[in-house]
């Protein structure tokens, strides 16, 4: 029980924050150490260059301020497209980052356990600077 309802609440705190748009708020981390959070969590699955290609994950050029699930040729799950109605903001990235499995349960990042609440702001502050 506990589970499904930290799924919902989950979903709820993305839609809220979908609706009221991108937070207007930068990311308060650290970028350089959002580089290797980055490296050490993310790259074996998601490139973030402006053109580089698509791995198993989208490329996150230009992530923040994005709509979820419009990376150009990426071949995104059907639950992440059924679900992720939401343009990418700190906070959204946040959430879904935080625990993707639970965000968006069946999606192809499900399997990644998420990344330490103690790195989010400087990985945020790093993807919000790739643009």
């Amino acid at each position: 029980m506990r589970l499904a309802s930290f799924t919902f609440l989950h979903f709820l705190a993305l839609v809220i924050t979908a609706a009221f748009g991108p937070s207007l708020a930068v990311a308060a981390g650290d970028p350089a150490h959002g580089a290797v959070i980055f490296v050490r969590q993310c790259a074996l699955c998601h490139t973030v260059g402006r053109g580089e290609p698509n791995r198993f994950g989208p490329n996150l050029f230009g992530v923040t301020e994005r709509r979820a699930a419009t990376a150009p040729g990426y071949d995104y799950s059907p639950e992440f497209i059924t679900m992720a109605i939401w343009t990418w903001s700190p906070d959204t990235i946040a959430s879904f980052v935080a625990a993707p499995g639970l965000t968006i349960p069946g999606n192809k990042m499900s399997v990644f356990p998420g990344v330490a609440d103690s790195d989010l702001d400087d990985l945020i502050a790093y993807l919000a600077a790739q643009k």
